[in-house]
């Protein structure tokens, strides 16, 4: 049987990211409905299956926070770091792998819910910025940062638009729901990543239910 404990904490992580989305789509609804702009409640939906996947992806890279600097410290160790690409020689393709998949789903649905992420250009610069934030953040928790992560990663959200394009050809369909706003995306990336870098205390929560 599960500890439920593992749960609890499972949940707070979760609410970390899904309560600040919330709040955020209610705040992005008041401004669009003030300025006369209209967009269906499929958006909303589409906007908290999009902070879902950031819950996993933050979850699964395991995205340094305030306190991991607190309980590590902010020394960088030079081997934490490496800037050459593909310069390892034992070469691990299953890691390469499931960092291209990880990032498929960012890349599809940008331009499934965002127009303005039409063309590949703004879903390279958005992969590219969202990796590194992730990599740089991995320097607070004592993980390594690597710029094949990086490659992969971004390789991966062009593979998602490549995808989501071929798909609506085929299907001759384009998701009603979409939104212009251009902005709405990086506001909601870097919003949900900082509450989580200033609020989810992993360390914290382990000593109160485990007691050590």
């Amino acid at each position: 049987m599960t500890d439920i404990r593992l749960w609890i904490g499972y949940g707070y992580e979760l609410l970390i990211t899904m309560v600040p989305a919330a709040v955020l789509l209610f705040i992005f609804h008041s401004i669009y409905k003030r300025r006369n702009i209209s967009v269906t409640p499929r958006h909303a939906v589409y906007l908290m299956i999009f902070s879902f996947y950031l819950f996993g992806v933050f979850h699964f890279t395991g995205v340094g926070t305030v306190f991991d600097a607190k309980q590590y410290g902010l020394e960088l160790n030079p081997e934490q770091m490496n800037w050459i690409p593909f310069s390892d020689t034992d070469i691990d393709f299953v890691s390469y792998g499931l960092n291209v998949v990880l990032s498929v789903p960012f890349g599809f649905l940008l331009p499934f819910i965002w127009s303005s992420f039409q063309k590949y250009r703004p879903v390279f610069l958005a992969g590219i910025t969202f990796s590194a934030l992730i990599e740089i953040s991995q320097l607070l928790n004592n993980r390594s940062t690597d710029v094949d992560d990086l490659i992969l990663n971004t390789a991966g959200a062009i593979s998602g638009a490549v995808f989501f394009h071929v798909l609506s050809r085929l299907t001759k369909h384009k998701p009603a729901a979409r939104s212009n706003d251009k902005y709405e995306a990086y506001v909601y990336i870097l919003f949900i990543f900082l509450c989580r870098f200033f609020f989810y205390n992993e360390f914290g929560l382990a000593k109160m239910l485990y007691g050590f």
